[in-house]
C-alpha cells in the first residue's frame, strides 16, 4: 500500500488500505496472482481430460495437453480487461442507458478491483460486466456471480472519484483573485470539458490504485492549465503558515508523473487485434471448473443437487408426517 500519497482524510476510510498501492505492490500481488490462478487451472484441465461422461471418452475433449497450453500473463490479462473498460464506458454512454458519470467511474472501478483478487482464467470479464437491461441477457447471469462480485469487493461499494475532485477544484478555482469575473468563468469552462475527457482516459489505467482521487484530480488540470493551478497551490500553500514555507517540489513532481500517465492514456489506442488474440488463447485456458460448458463442471453441478436432496430427505425423511400443526 502506498501510505506516502494518503491526505489525512482519505487515511479515515476504508478505500486506501485496501485498494492504494506502490507499483511495485501492485505488480507483486497482480504476479502472484496469475502464477496461481496458472498452477490451478492446468491441474483442473488435467481433471477435465480425464473426466468419463457417458458422451465422452477420457483425454478426448482438449486439443492440447495442459503443460503445452499458452496460458494468459499479467499483461495479456491487463490488456483485456482494459479492453471491457472501454466497453463499459461505451455502453454507460448509450442512448439506451445514458448513465451519469458517476455510474459510469464506479462500474469500471468495481471491474479493475475485482481482477485484483480474480484472473480472467476464472471469470471473463464479459460475464462480470453484464447487466440485466443488456440485450440477450437473464437475471439469473447477472445473480449467478452477484455475491462473487461483492465478496471480492470487499462489499465496498463507496468509490472516491477523481472526476468529483476535479469538479472540487473547478468551484475552487472561480475564488482565486485572478479568475474571478465573467473572463474567468469563461477561461475555466473551457477547461472542463478537457479536464474530464483526461479523467476518463485516466480510468483506463492504474492511477487509482497508485495516487488519491485529488492528486488524479489536479494533475488533469495541470495539464490543461498549468499557470491557474500553479497560482491555487500557491495561494493553498501561504494558507497554511507553516515554518519554515511549505515547500510544492515534492507535490509537483507527483504531478508531473500523473500528468505523464494521464497523456499517455489520452494518446494509446486499444489494440482490439492484440486482444482478439489474447481472447482466442483465453478459449483454451479457461478453468473448467467455472465453465458452464465443461464436463468437470456439470459432474461438480450435478453432486451438489444430489448432496442438497440427500440432506433433504434425510431431513424430511419419505413418508413421514411434516405437518407442523399435526
Amino acid at each position: 500500500m502506498n501510505v506516502k500519497n494518503q491526505t489525512k482524510e482519505q487515511a479515515t476510510v476504508r478505500q486506501p488500505f485496501h485498494w492504494r498501492f506502490s507499483q511495485s505492490g501492485l505488480e507483486l500481488a497482480r504476479r502472484e496472482l496469475n502464477e496461481g490462478a496458472v498452477g490451478r487451472v492446468k491441474s483442473k484441465l488435467e481433471e477435465e481430460r480425464n473426466v468419463e461422461t457417458p458422451s465422452t471418452e477420457p483425454g478426448t475433449g482438449m486439443i492440447e495437453e495442459p503443460s503445452q497450453i499458452e496460458y494468459l500473463t499479467v499483461q495479456d490479462e491487463l490488456e483485456l480487461v482494459t479492453f471491457y473498460l472501454s466497453k463499459i464506458s461505451q455502453l454507460c454512454r448509450a442512448s439506451i442507458f445514458n448513465f451519469p458519470e458517476t455510474v459510469e467511474a464506479t462500474a469500471m472501478s468495481y471491474l479493475k478491483r475485482f481482477y485484483l483478487r480474480n484472473t480472467c482464467m476464472d471469470y471473463h470479464p464479459k460475464n462480470i460486466i453484464f447487466a440485466s437491461r443488456i440485450p440477450k441477457t437473464t437475471n439469473e447471469d447477472v445473480l449467478a456471480l452477484e455475491f462473487l462480485v461483492a465478496q471480492s469487493l470487499k462489499f465496498q461499494f463507496k468509490v472516491h472519484h477523481s472526476h468529483l475532485a476535479a469538479r472540487g477544484i473547478y468551484l475552487d478555482l472561480q475564488m482565486c483573485p485572478s479568475l474571478q469575473g465573467q473572463a474567468g468563468i469563461n477561461q475555466l469552462t473551457q477547461a472542463w470539458p478537457e479536464v474530464c475527457g483526461l479523467l476518463r482516459a485516466g480510468r483506463l489505467t492504474d492511477l487509482e490504485f497508485l495516487w488519491t482521487p485529488s492528486q488524479i484530480a489536479c494533475a488533469a488540470w495541470w495539464i490543461v492549465d498549468k499557470p491557474i493551478i500553479e497560482i491555487w497551490l500557491k495561494l493553498k500553500s501561504d494558507r497554511l503558515l507553516t515554518t519554515p514555507p511549505l515547500t510544492l517540489n515534492p507535490l509537483i513532481d507527483h504531478l508531473d508523473s500523473i500528468s505523464q500517465n494521464l497523456n499517455n492514456a489520452k494518446l494509446k489506442p486499444i489494440d482490439k487485434d492484440r486482444v482478439t488474440a489474447v481472447d482466442r488463447r483465453l478459449r483454451f485456458c479457461r478453468n473448467p471448473e467455472k465453465d458452464p460448458n465443461s464436463n468437470l463442471f456439470k459432474i461438480r453441478k450435478a453432486q451438489i443437487e444430489n448432496d442438497s436432496i440427500v440432506k433433504h430427505h434425510e431431513k424430511y425423511p419419505v413418508g413421514a408426517n411434516h405437518d407442523p400443526f399435526s
